[in-house]
């Protein structure tokens, strides 16, 4: 035992108050509900990450696979149509140039990638 009896973290004589272990239920329950929302809020993030990341690969595997006559520029917008037969295609001239139903509009990003511009 320490000769210092005063700096001691319990008592060491019957006449001390006795040791009253405190009831941490109520911190631990908060301490688990934060975590579990901070992990609920992650994983939806990372879940609308992942579903975006899927959009832009469809889109960019379609688009790679279109005809083209032409080399599309990076940065510049493009829009998909269908020609008579019902295959879709990319082309450079907007739709207030054309009168024809337009399926999408694409910009060529400098990662190869197309991004959904509507």
């Amino acid at each position: 035992m320490s000769d210092k009896k005063g700096l001691m973290e319990y008592g060491t004589e019957p006449s001390f108050p006795a040791i009253k272990i405190t009831d941490t239920t109520q911190y631990d329950n908060h301490q688990i509900q934060k975590a579990t929302n901070y992990l609920q809020t992650k994983a939806e993030e990372i879940k609308s990450q992942y579903d975006e990341l899927m959009s832009l690969a469809r889109d960019t595997e379609m688009l790679s696979a279109f005809e083209k006559r032409y080399e599309p520029i990076i940065g510049k917008d493009y829009w998909v149509y269908e020609n008579a037969e019902g295959t879709p295609f990319l082309s450079f001239i907007s739709p207030d140039q054309w009168n024809k139903p337009c399926l999408g509009q694409f910009r060529l990003s400098p990662d190869g990638t197309w991004q959904r511009q509507t």
